[in-house]
């Protein structure tokens, strides 16, 4: 079976790699905006922008002069961070990610990503069939109170801007956490423990 991950996320790579699941990376420019309603429901937003990545992916290879020779799995991904209800994405400038931190600090806030697995089969008579399902999962992580000079030297550093919450566990802004309860590999961006729990067949 062949496995196509739909995220060129460094984090997300070597959560896969590290699960032993062998695959490749396709993506495309996908609309990744939310409409007010759908911000309401962070876990189905983050299974929908999920579905999306996956889902385009999925149309390209359907759509290729060639159709899929192998079963195919093609995995999508969205992480949020969420505080009160609220959608922390990734910021765009220095003064968003200030802004979310400080909010963040001293909080306990939730992760939530959503995983979109799609499944690609061949059959005898030169077509496919496709089915799909996502799942979310949700990690709590609590940080302690920040200085203003901690998350301005933080800030400075870079790591933030490309994170949802603008912070990455798993690097220099795993300082800020105090506690969490949930998978670590959530919180880092994909919970490839449920996702091989669900899908043994990914490792081989």
């Amino acid at each position: 079976m062949k496995v196509i991950l739909a995220s060129q996320s460094p984090r997300r790579k070597e959560l896969l790699k590290d699960a032993g699941v062998t695959f490749s990376v396709q993506v495309s420019d996908v609309d990744e905006s939310l409409k007010p309603d759908e911000r309401a429901n962070p876990a189905s937003a983050a299974c929908m922008l999920a579905d999306r990545k996956a889902g385009v992916v999925v149309q390209e290879l359907l759509d290729a002069p060639e159709l899929p020779a192998e079963p195919t799995m093609v995995i999508g991904a969205d992480t949020m961070v969420v505080l009160d209800g609220d959608i922390f994405g990734k910021p765009h400038t220095p003064s968003e990610a200030v802004g979310m931190l400080r909010k963040l600090s001293g909080r306990t806030h939730e992760v939530i990503s959503g995983v979109a697995v799609w499944g690609i089969a061949p059959n005898d008579e030169g077509k496919v069939s496709a089915g799909h399902t996502t799942f979310h999962e949700t990690s709590q992580v609590t940080f302690r109170t920040l200085s203003d000079d901690e998350i301005a030297a933080y800030v400075a550093q870079g790591e933030c801007y490309d994170k949802a919450g603008s912070y990455a566990i798993q690097g220099a802004g795993g300082q800020f956490v105090e506690s969490f309860d949930g998978l670590l590999d959530n919180i880092i961006g994909l919970p490839v423990a449920r996702l091989v729990e669900r899908f043994p067949d990914l490792v081989e």
